[in-house]
Order: structure tokens, then sequence, then C-alpha cells
């Protein structure tokens, strides 16, 4: 038997949508089309509103990054932040949709404000970290309820400010925002209250938290969109619950670097990452030459255009032998949907049966493994909500002692989004499901796929007998179209 669990709730995803990249709407509309579909009827356990403390995140990331980041003072509306309509536009629509049922809207918070008010209510009560002040603390020195001033915040001692934002990279792509302190105990912690499932000698647990799967997050910066690893705090969790070997695959378009470089000494936790490996590609990082002889790394560099008979491939001949090779207890795997047809970044041309097959595949190849599934990247939040509720309804489907109705069995492409709250946001679909990967329409791309077939052999050959690389002697100096694949961006 099977033990299905998932972290979700309308205010873990209106929370998680304070995230820019996620344009307000991602985590929402994903939770609101699971709830909607049904799907929360068939897991044992439904998680809502977990708080982790900073004693958490302190596991894995350094002191000052935390104190910087997790300041109270962030937890407010910043003043170039004061635009509260964009926060709001699904709120709109759902209040619109209720009022045309004739039912009225009690779940969600219709300001950020609000939402803070229900987090106060949940989160645990902080002490200063060995009881000293961080270099934050004596830049904006403040009663900690004190709602931020202009001054303070974006002039105030200048370049302390500057040199501190720099050390931790939060400019950029991973600007503070508001309420970032509550996002950040909110979205890490629904990911750590998955740990508890997690028990050698039990049940097998299914768990999933499609808000977290932050990869890139280093122990002392952010990195591309990611504030807290989220992963590695798991990792470390589930360690200390007693398991011994962990694999840890990540789908996503981008290298995890995050996750590798924090177990890279490890041979206990084995890093899987297939990602997009060309020259200027962020984050320029996940070449094979980075899985050295006796390491727990499996890195498959690809190039652009990768689709699902390639993706298939990969996952029978390598991603599958490799874990098995580490004979994991628990795995954990990240499904970045940014390499779905539809997505923004428009570099490979997966569709959503093509991903959720091959994490499938790797799901029921180990029967006896507890296995986690994060989010990820993914910048298309229609197409993100569709593959996380397609992909939790394989998931219900296949483990659930109250598996769901067939809504997804067939095979009719005209399938149309369910009627829920949130069913106008697709209405420029033509509220169609599957409308990305139906040939001939408007949404559906095709690619040129400049991945070779023959990489395959080339991966097998690398990883060879127990999975020991063996560089070819060749690779650095071979720049065949078949070998692209192992050269390093300059």
């Amino acid at each position: 038997m099977t033990r299905l669990v998932i972290s979700t709730s309308t205010f873990q995803s209106q929370v998680a949508d304070l995230l820019p990249c996620n344009k307000y709407k991602k985590s929402q509309l994903t939770h609101s089309l699971i709830e909607s579909t049904g799907l929360l009827n068939s897991f044992d356990h439904v998680i809502s509103d977990f708080i982790c403390s900073k004693d958490d995140l302190l596991q894995f990331h350094s002191k000052d990054y935390i104190e910087l980041l997790m300041d109270n003072k962030y937890n407010t509306v910043l003043p170039y932040d004061v635009e509260e309509s964009s926060w709001n536009e699904l709120n709109e629509i759902s209040t619109s949709w209720h009022e045309s049922k004739n039912e009225a809207e009690f779940k969600r918070f219709t300001s950020r404000e609000k939402l803070y008010e229900h987090f106060k209510q949940l989160s645990p009560k902080e002490k200063p970290i060995n009881g000293k002040r961080s270099a934050w603390d004596a830049l904006l020195d403040s009663d900690p309820d004190e709602e931020v001033q202009q001054n303070e915040t974006l002039e105030g001692n200048a370049e302390i400010k500057a040199t501190l934002m720099k050390e931790h990279n939060l400019e950029g792509d991973c600007p503070l925002f508001s309420y970032i302190p509550m996002y950040t105990q909110v979205v890490t912690g629904a990911t750590l209250s998955l740990s508890k499932f997690l028990q050698p000698n039990s049940e097998r647990s299914i768990a999933i938290n499609w808000d977290g799967g932050r990869h890139h997050a280093f122990k002392n910066k952010a990195s591309g969109f990611c504030y807290v690893n989220d992963i590695v705090l798991l990792i470390q969790k589930i360690r200390k619950n007693g398991f011994k070997n962990i694999s840890y695959v990540d789908f996503d378009l981008h290298h995890g670097d995050g996750v590798q470089k924090a177990f890279q000494f490890s041979k206990n936790v084995q890093t899987v990452s297939l990602h997009m490996f060309e020259p200027g590609f962020f984050p320029c990082t996940g070449s094979l030459q980075e899985a050295k002889a006796g390491s727990s790394i499996v890195n498959i560099p690809l190039l652009h255009g990768l689709d699902g008979t390639f993706l298939k491939q990969l996952t029978k001949d390598i991603i599958i032998p490799v874990v098995e090779q580490h004979e994991p207890e628990v795995l954990v795997i990240q499904c970045g949907g940014d390499g779905l047809i539809g997505d923004q970044y428009n570099e490979w041309q997966l569709t959503i049966h093509d991903l959720s097959g091959a994490i499938m595949k790797l799901i029921n190849t180990f029967p006896s493994c507890s296995v986690v599934l994060l989010g990820g990247g993914g910048y298309n939040e229609k197409v993100m909500s569709r593959f996380y509720n397609y992909l939790t309804w394989n998931i219900a489907f296949e483990y659930s002692k109250r598996p769901p109705s067939g809504l997804f069995l067939s095979s009719e492409l005209n399938l149309l989004i369910p009627d829920h709250e949130f069913i106008d946001v697709y209405q420029d679909e033509q509220y169609k499901y599957w409308i990305y990967e139906q040939e001939g329409s408007s949404k559906y791309k095709t690619l040129r796929n400049d991945n070779k077939v023959d990489f395959v052999a080339e991966l097998r050959a690398y990883y060879g007998h127990g999975l020991q690389p063996q560089l070819p002697h060749d690779v650095s100096e071979d720049n065949s179209p078949g070998t692209v694949h192992m050269m390093v961006p300059k």
C-alpha cells in the first residue's frame, strides 16, 4: 500500500504567488484546478498552512543570509510594490464566478495584509540567533513590527545596503519583494512538512508540494528566482529520519546547481539532472565533466528542441539505470515544467503527457521507494496548472486507496477545463485542456531537435559499468555534432 500526502491550500497558494516569477497566478491556478477536479479526496493527508522556523532554514543556509532574508521589516507591502491590483486579479475573477453561481466565497484572502494577519496566527515565535544582531539589524534598526519607511529601506545607508544585497545576490532576478519572510517560511515549511511521512520501515509514501523545488538557491545567496533551497533542507531532514541512500532527479530545463553543490561530496545523496546546456544558458553549469569519478553526480546536458521520444529514451536507458545503481530508499523528484510546449523559454518541446510519463515511469520502477514530488520552473501559469493537475491525477489514479474518476483517461483532445472559480483565465485557449498538444492549434509548436540519437549511447559509455565516469579521451577536442553536449561553455 502507498500513503498519499500533499501540502496545498488556498492560503499556501496565495502566499506562493507573492514570488514575482509566478505572475500572481501559477500556484493559485494549480491549487484551484486540483481542488475542482476532486483530487484532494484521493489523498490520505492534505497538509495546509505549515510554517517553518528560522532554525529550520539554518540547517543549510548561513546566519547572515537568513537574518537578512527573514527580517520582519519586509513583511509588509514595500514602497516600490504598492500596486495591489495585479496581485488581486484572481480574487476579482473568483468573486465574479461565485456571484454568478449565487455562492458566497469566504476562503480567499482579499489583500496581502490579510494574508499576513493569518500568517501571524500560525507563525512560530522567533528568537535572535545566538542572541546576536545581524549586519542587517545594524542597518535597519527599528521596531520589528514598525512599517517599513521608504527612506530607511531605499535610501538608508546605501553603501552598506548595496554591499549586503550584492553579497547575497538579492538583486537582478532575485530582488526582495513584499512579504518575502512570510513567503519563505510558508513555501519551505510546506516542503519540510512532508518529511514526517517519510520514515524507515513504514508504509511507502508519495508526498507532493508543487510550490517547492527551489533548486538554484545556495547556502549564502539567492539565485534564479530561488531564495531558500527547500530541496536540500528536505533531503537533510530525510537523512536525519534514518534513510541512507537518496536519489534526487531534476527534470527542470535548468541545471539543479544548488542541490548538486550542496551534496557534491556525498556518497549517499545522488543528484541526477537533465537540463539544457548551451553557452550562456543559465546557470552555465551541469557539464559531464562535473560528474567526477567516484562521485554521485549524474549530469545529462542537452540541447535545444528536446522532444518526448528523446526524453523517453533518456529515462529508460540513462536515468533509471543510474538510479538503480545507487539503490535509493527515497526518491526526490523536481518536476520543473519550463521545458513544456507553451513555456516562455520555448527551448524544449515536451508535452504534458511526455513529462508526466517520464516521471511516472521513474516512480513505478521503484515500488519500494518513498517519493517526494516538488515543483520548479515553469513560466506559463496556465500550462503549469494543467501539468501539475494531470500529474497529481496520475499519482492518485495509480496509487490512491480512493482513486479518482476516469476524467483524464479519455484520449479526447477536446476535453475541456472543468468549470471552477478560475475558468475564465483559460478563455483565450477555448477552455481546452490539451490545446498545447493539438497539432494544428495556435498553441502547438514544433521545434528543431538538436539532440542527436547517438548521444544516448555516448552517455551510457560515459557513465559505464558501475556508473564510474569514463570520459572519452578526445571529448574536449571533438567538435562534431554528436559530442557538442560535452563541451563546457566558455
